[in-house]
């Protein structure tokens, strides 16, 4: 007997299936409830025959057969889903509610872009995707976490309210209604409304300078519950990059290439029922590269506490912008060098603090757009008392901000000699005291940095001089412990 309901199911399957496939428009079907023999409400599904054909098709078979009559909503979860639709919870045991009958058809899953939010229909499976058969649910919430896990086929279009009755009632530990509440589905009406074409929003037309993770937007219709997204690189969308389905009217780009390349995109419309026409073509245009870096190494160590940072140039870049930060977040709390001046692709850093983790990072920029980063390296500073950086001659005598600045209980100080000079630099307290002389010799032109350790010294402010040659300057500094 099992076989031979089994056959008539795949039969019916076949046909409906076939004349699924020749019509549009979507079947909705009433789902009345009853508990204890009194009626507990109806609610209103509509499925999706152009997003899941199978699925549609064998739910209507078994509407067809009254297959549905009497069997129960055996699992309600506030805040996430009531299933129902197994045979077992016609007349079995409560403890096989849910475990289904192995002479049933399954039915290959249908993964869609239609998202599980509140309302939408899915089929209820075990661990083999193909598994799904008769047992349906109903999100009460919005679980996006099931998104192309389960296959979604349809939508409840009136009656939430019971739904959330049902999901409401006193249940066991096993998530089982402690009374009964049995279905009995008939069939409804038919809608047939074909969804407006979508209209592309951003990026405008021709836009230049998207980067991977910029996104791509539509307008929004309510009645769509899946959207399919084309990029090509031409515009006869012969060379398909991307032909996916998204459930949400944007569309984050992740793989398209850096460099000046064209694409093209546009969007199709479904609501369960019918599909739109694509919207007219728009274009845009890749932003430049990134940088690569260069120098210091990844996560080397004893690096300058002045470091010459180096990346590779990039095609149409007019300008660099360079980060560094004392954490890999990148977070303005932490962002010590923000700098997007610099015009070669070098940059010879302030005076950072010693013995320390700095993270950087470069974007390359022009005078358009800025555009993409490249990946953070790390590198640490050395504990150095004094250096010189050989490689630059400085124009002008100078003497920088310390870093960092309050400190505890050390800091960097930098000082530029343009020409060879006997140099003087010293500390006061607050009252003019001498606390410190850092140099006292000659020292030959070149840019130069110098620890001051102030572990003896009280919180306060302090002042530090430089004198070289005839060229004399002093600045601030605030020791807080």
């Amino acid at each position: 007997m099992k076989k031979n309901l089994l056959f008539i199911f795949i039969i019916q399957i076949i046909m409906t299936v076939s004349i699924a496939f020749s019509q549009t428009g979507k079947p909705q079907y009433i789902i009345r409830t009853e508990q204890n023999g009194v009626d507990f409400g109806s609610f209103t599904i509509e499925l999706f025959p152009s997003i899941a054909p199978l699925h549609s098709a064998y739910f209507d078979s078994l509407v067809n057969i009254s297959f549905f009559d009497s069997t129960a909503f055996h699992r309600v979860v506030p805040d996430f889903v009531i299933q129902g639709g197994d045979p077992n919870s016609k007349d079995k045991p409560r403890e096989t509610w849910g475990e289904g009958d192995p002479s049933q058809a399954t039915i290959l899953a249908e993964f869609s872009g239609v998202s599980h939010l509140r309302g939408i229909v899915g089929a209820a499976r075990d661990e083999d995707i193909n598994s799904a058969s008769s047992q349906f649910y109903v999100n009460v919430a919005d679980n996006t976490s099931l998104d192309s896990l389960y296959t979604a086929f349809g939508k409840v279009i009136e009656g939430m309210d019971i739904v959330d009755k049902i999901v409401n009632v006193p249940r066991d530990v096993n998530d089982n209604p402690i009374d009964k509440i049995e279905m009995f589905v008939t069939k409804g009406g038919f809608t047939n409304i074909v969804p407006k074409t979508p209209s592309l929003i951003s990026p405008l037309d021709n836009e230049v300078g998207l980067i991977i993770g910029d996104t791509l937007k539509w307008d929004f219709n309510e009645d769509v519950v899946e959207y399919n997204i084309q990029i090509s690189t031409d515009d006869n969308f012969d060379s398909l990059i991307i032909d996916s389905r998204v459930g949400n009217n944007f569309f984050r780009i992740e793989n398209i290439e850096l460099g000046n390349v064209t694409y093209y995109w546009k969007v199709m419309s479904n609501n369960g029922g019918n599909k739109s026409e694509y919207s007219t073509p728009q274009k845009f245009t890749s932003s430049i590269k990134a940088p690569i870096l260069l120098s210091p190494a990844k996560n080397e160590d004893s690096v300058s506490v002045t470091p010459k940072l180096e990346w590779t140039a990039v095609d149409g870049a007019t300008k660099y912008k360079v980060q560094i930060s004392t954490a890999p977040l990148f977070n303005a709390q932490y962002i010590i060098v923000d700098v997007d001046t610099i015009t070669t692709n070098f940059y010879i850093t302030p005076v950072l603090q010693a013995s320390k983790s700095h993270y950087w990072k470069v974007f390359s920029l022009t005078d358009e757009y800025v555009g993409p980063s490249s990946d953070f390296s790390r590198f640490v500073t050395g504990n150095i008392t004094s250096i010189k950086y050989e490689d630059e001659i400085p124009s002008n005598f100078s003497l920088s901000q310390n870093y960092p600045n309050p400190f505890n209980p050390s800091t960097q100080i930098m000082y530029q000699l343009p020409e060879n000079s006997f140099v003087e630099l010293v500390v006061y307290n607050s009252i003019g005291q001498l606390v410190s002389r850092l140099i006292n010799r000659y020292q030959t032109k070149g840019i130069y940095t110098i620890s001051f350790d102030a572990t003896n010294l009280p919180s306060g402010i302090y002042v530090y001089k430089l004198i070289a040659g005839d060229f004399s300057a002093t600045r601030k500094m605030l020791i807080a412990k």
